[in-house]
């Protein structure tokens, strides 16, 4: 079924209506601009995020949404209107009958406290970037890049040498990086309301670990690093399906599920240590212990999502995930004490009139939701922490099927009295969803 569009692409707008639409088209073209150049120079010169759950593993593993995804809980695989694109269930990329390009930018703001201290961290990437591609009236194709994991934390921690005296030792444990991901996604309409789809992404990506040792006994001040650079690339396979009955006259059925078997990736580690002054600046010595190369096993994911869809007017979606890190083997084979996780997540979208003619706030998309997630996470041998948000967010026309998406995120992951950490947080999502590349179309004459 073609996704519905509504007849002010087709008609004709006021001169007032157009220059209107531009004006705003090219402003927040210009904003989003300046914000990305900003935030891509700050991520690169004082990228200030802090997180010690991204010891574990390879890191924080991002859910695949883009800044639609991020106003409903998070949720998407059995939802999509064909407007943006759905980078969570490959299968509904074939409601996508119009070239989309979407490109999205995320800020953090995160206060982060454990029984010692209490800090606040910023920080700021860009999303996903992806192209859909109509190939036919079945088939859709999409390319598009995307982070995958992130790896940041720095901690520190003192220990003495004698029960009398002043001698002690500072340990630092700092680790930074992370793994993307480039895909090709293929979703294929095979009958009238059944669509099936596969994601091929390769992970690639360089993490760094390191412990800095500082011996402050006998005036001996000097610093030892021991480091751990870990090179990560292999293929990975997600299959989609979806599955989308008419039940009344007015209201659809969605019906999705997504499935990552436990796949391997390939690592090339370089291990060894430096040695330098007090300052940590002038070096001393430096050796290269290991090449240890292998492979570590990522986990299982299985995703299953139910939407009850009224075109152009209601959404309401639900989705479950689970994954399995307990499946997951470093290089060493441990499973660094990750457990089973799973989400929950509903949410939301209304629209007032998706087809009116003519009023702006008619075309405009408002969305909810809400997350629970039982991380895989745990802090100091505690107990998993549990991750709960609150999302709302709207979809702005631009011109014709063009929209700019802003998602505000409020969530808290943690308890300080089970867990012995606690992280509150603040994410606001902005993203573009480009859908009038009028040069992918044919020209028409009337």
């Amino acid at each position: 079924m073609r996704a519905a569009i509504p007849s002010r692409v087709v008609n004709r707008k006021s001169n007032n209506q157009a220059f209107a639409s531009k004006f705003l088209f090219k402003s927040f073209s210009r904003l989003f601009f300046a914000v990305s150049c900003l935030l891509a120079f700050h991520s690169i010169q004082a990228q200030e995020t802090n997180s010690p759950f991204s010891f574990l593993g390879i890191g924080e593993v991002y859910n695949g949404g883009t800044a639609v995804n991020s106003m409903s809980g998070g949720l998407g695989v059995a939802s999509s209107n064909g407007i943006y694109v759905n980078t969570l269930n490959p299968a509904m990329l074939a409601r996508n009958r119009y070239t989309v390009f979407e490109m999205g930018v995320n800020t953090e703001f995160k206060a982060m406290q454990d029984n010692r201290q209490r800090s606040n961290t910023y920080n700021g990437t860009l999303g996903p970037v992806v192209l859909a591609l109509p190939a036919s009236p079945r088939w859709t194709l999409a390319l598009g890049l995307m982070p995958y994991s992130n790896v940041s934390y720095k901690t520190l921690t003192s220990r003495k040498l004698n029960v009398v005296g002043t001698d002690s030792t500072i340990l630092t444990y700092n680790g930074e990086g992370g793994l993307n991901k480039a895909i090709i996604s293929n979703g294929v309409r095979i009958t009238k309301d059944m669509y099936v789809g596969l994601e091929t992404s390769y992970l690639f990506g360089v993490i760094n670990r390191d412990i800095t040792t500082q011996n402050l006994s006998d005036g001996q001040n000097y610093q030892v690093k021991s480091f751990n650079r870990s090179n990560y690339s292999s293929v990975h396979f997600k299959l989609g399906y979806a599955w989308r009955p008419k039940i009344s006259k007015e209201y659809f059925l969605n019906i999705g599920a997504t499935a990552e078997l436990s796949q391997s990736i390939g690592i090339k580690n370089l291990r060894g240590f430096n040695t330098f002054d007090a300052s940590g600046i002038t070096l001393i010595n430096a050796d290269t212990l290991s090449n240890p190369n292998g492979s570590v096993t990522l986990p299982a994911n299985y995703k299953f999502g139910i939407s009850l869809e009224k075109p152009g007017k209601l959404l309401v979606s639900l989705d479950y995930s689970t994954t399995k890190w307990t499946g997951y083997k470093s290089l060493e084979g441990d499973n660094d004490g990750l457990k089973n996780a799973y989400t929950v997540a509903v949410g939301a979208e209304y629209i007032p009139k998706f087809d009116a003619i003519s009023g702006y706030f008619n075309h405009v998309m408002y969305r909810v939701g809400a997350n629970y997630t039982q991380s895989p996470y745990s802090y100091n041998g505690n107990e998993a922490a549990k991750d709960m948000s609150f999302s709302v967010g709207v979809s702005l026309p631009l011109r014709t099927i063009s929209y700019v998406n802003i998602a505000y995120v409020r969530g808290k992951r943690g308890v300080l009295s089970t867990n012995g950490l606690e992280e509150q947080y603040s994410k606001i999502v902005v993203g573009f969803s480009l859908g009038d590349f009028y040069w992918f179309r044919k020209p028409k004459i009337d």
